[in-house]
This record gives structure tokens, sequence and C-alpha cells, in this order.
């Protein structure tokens, strides 16, 4: 039984969030929860009874709001079994605490994308969330993006570190369940790899070695960030796996991108993995 946590806001993105998540794990078991969050800063012209009731009136009006929506899903003929939750809390905060309580196997979140420069990845919401989890994994889906099955998953890595099998578990169970190609991308500006790559690379193919896999390495072009998004165009790649490891590859694509006033928007979901000492 997999334990799946969404935010939802009810907005565009967290309903499409919500698609996307029931059409990757169809047929798999689980125990869905919807996660809304607000803030709960009292009012100074109020007194403390009238902000007590308002706070209550307003956990009120989302759980009717969530309760209908529960009630409208199980009607579905699924594997899912559904569930609400309502915190008061940061959004990191309430994410982290529905992870430990609820034994969450993976976050899947919305993302409306960037509007500036300064969230040229793939939002500052989202970039807190990648930054403030670190023990389970985390899929974005763009807010445009329509399911589509997975023929081909994309894992890009430049073999510094060892990978352990509980670190690609979730990337494991999806290129099993879903019969698909994992193509391993080497991304990296050396020609050769060291032997401690060697090393690593080895191990790789050893967790990998039941899978259906490809291992390839291309040539930077200009960038980190137009490589991939470039290599998912061309293999019609529908989800981008990378590993959030200290120094990690997002603040890197941040950096660059600033640097290089290009942004990275990824045109298809990415599974986020943690780093697992």
């Amino acid at each position: 039984m997999k334990n799946i946590l969404i935010p939802y806001n009810f907005s565009e993105s967290a309903i499409n969030a919500l698609n996307y998540t029931k059409q990757l794990f169809k047929g798999v078991e689980a125990n869905i929860y919807l996660l809304d969050v607000y803030i709960s800063q009292p009012s100074e012209l109020l007194s403390d009874e009238k902000n007590e009731k308002w706070f209550n009136e307003m956990d009120n009006e989302i759980e009717d709001e969530l309760k209908y929506l529960l009630d409208v899903l199980k009607r579905e003929e699924s594997t899912f079994h559904y569930q609400y939750l309502i915190e008061s809390n940061s959004l990191t905060k309430a994410i982290n605490k529905a992870i430990k309580e609820k034994d969450i196997d993976v976050v899947v979140t919305g993302t409306k994308g960037a509007k500036s420069l300064a969230e040229t990845f793939i939002g500052t919401n989202t970039m807190k969330m990648i930054n403030a989890i670190n023990e389970c994994p985390i899929v974005v889906v763009p807010m445009n993006y329509k399911y589509k099955a997975l023929h081909q998953i994309v894992f890009f890595t430049n073999y510094k570190r060892q990978y352990t099998t509980k670190e690609l578990e979730l990337l494991i169970n999806l290129s099993v369940v879903k019969n698909c190609l994992l193509e391993v991308v080497n991304l990296s500006e050396e020609k050769l790899l060291t032997e401690n790559q060697q090393r690593n690379k080895v191990k790789l193919r050893e967790i990998l070695q039941n899978l259906n896999v490809a291992y390839k390495k291309i040539d930077w072009e200009g960038s980190e960030t137009l490589t991939i998004e470039k290599h998912i165009e061309e293999t019609e790649s529908e989800l981008l796996v990378l590993i959030n490891y200290k120094h990690n590859f997002f603040n890197r694509l941040l950096e660059e991108n600033v640097i290089k006033k290009s942004a990275f928007h990824s045109k298809i979901p990415i599974l986020i993995l943690p780093e697992i000492a």
C-alpha cells in the first residue's frame, strides 16, 4: 500500500497534480492524502474570541469543500483510498508533518511555473518545498501537462556520488510497473570518467540490472539546462529524474539561469529523489 500526499488548494495546478497522480499510479493500491494548508494570522482588530470563531469557520468551510471532493472521488472505480488533511501552518512544515505522521512514500505537487527571472526553475514555493523535504521523493507536475503513458524515463547523473537502492526505490518501482525504458544519461563536462565515477557507474548498473536500461553520454550544449531540455524534446521522454543532493543540482540551475539569463522550464513532470545517507 503506497501513501501519496498532494498539497491541495483547489487551484488548477493542484487539480492537475491530482489527475496526474491518478494516472501515474493507476492500478496501484494507495492512500491519497489531500492536504489543504492555510496561514492563521490573528487580526489585531478582533478579540481572541472572534479570531477563534473566524478560524473555526475557515476550517469548517475548507472541510466541507474537501468532503464534497472526496465524495466525488470515491464514486470513481479505482484502487485509491482518499483522505483529507487540514493544517494551519507554513506549507513546508505542514508537508513534513504529514510525511512523518502518515508515512508518506511520495509527494505530488503541481506548479504554476515561473513569472520572473527569480523563479526560473519551477517556482519559489516549489523550490522551498524541494529544499525543505529531505526524506521523501517529490513529483513536480507542470500545470498544463496532461498525462502520457510512460515509454521512457530519463535519469541524469554525473556519477560523482554513489547511489543506494533505497534512494532509487520509487524510480525502480515505476520502471517495473510501467514496463518502460529507463535511460541513464551521463551529464558531465569531463570526457572521461574518473576512477571514482567508474566505480559509481558499476554500482548503479548492479542496482538497475533487472530493468530495461540504456546508458548514454551526452555533451553539454551551452549549459546544463539547455542540454537537458533539448535531450528531453529529442527523446520525447515523459519523466525527468534528478537526485536532490548537497550542493544540489537545483541551486546550480538557478545560479546558471541568472548568469545566462535563460530559464529552465521543464515541459514534463520531474521526479526528485532525496539523498539518503
